[in-house]
């Protein structure tokens, strides 16, 4: 009965972990991913929509306006715009020993939890996609395309409160014309936030 025990959660664990990827890194991920698809396409706002869009949605663009009400607004917009984005399913490794990401690590202090993360596909029922943005494999004549993005992996600090991550947007969907970046987080009640 214990081997049973036993092998059935060793089989549960295995599925859990299948794709190598943590909890923690799949909330990195999360979070990167609604940072690269900012600012929602505010940019490309006339005044004459804004005000449109506020008297449709009763808000008074005279006074500060609340998260609400900024939500709303973004909301709107991405349904007018049709924004869409290609995402790659396959995630980058990552190495704490490369020349690139020796010099970040030691600026953050950060001491890896694992030194070499290995490439993996990505499961993207586990990403949170802003509302109202579609993921296409290919834009369409309809949409404002944002771009691709593809991913590395999170390199999380030991103490599970740091973490940096790789990742590059490019403007075009066979990948060419990239902005390569890297973000740096930090776990703030039990949540990951962009650390500028």
């Amino acid at each position: 009965m214990k081997k049973i025990y036993l092998l059935s959660t060793l089989f549960l664990l295995f599925i859990n972990c299948s794709d190598g990827i943590s909890k923690d890194e799949y909330a990195v991920l999360n979070e990167t991913v609604d940072e690269i698809l900012k600012p929602y396409g505010m940019t490309h706002l006339s005044q004459d929509e804004m005000n449109e869009i506020a008297a449709n949605n009763g808000i008074d663009l005279n006074r500060t306006m609340s998260e609400k009400d900024a939500k709303i607004i973004e909301d709107a917009i991405a349904m007018r715009r049709k924004f869409e984005f290609a995402i790659s399913d396959s995630i980058e490794g990552a190495s704490a020993n490369s020349n690139v990401y020796r010099s970040l690590l030691a600026l953050d202090s950060i001491v890896p939890a694992k030194e070499d993360l290995k490439a993996t596909s990505l499961d993207l029922t586990k990403i949170k996609f802003p509302e109202n943005y579609e993921k296409v494999e290919k834009p369409s004549e309809n949409g404002e395309f944002l771009g691709k993005i593809t991913l590395s992996r999170p390199i999380i600090d030991k103490s599970g409160e740091k973490a940096i991550i790789y990742y590059q947007k490019c403007k075009n969907i066979t990948g060419t014309d990239c902005m390569p970046r890297f973000l740096r987080l930090r776990k703030m009640h039990n949540k990951w936030i962009i650390r500028s």
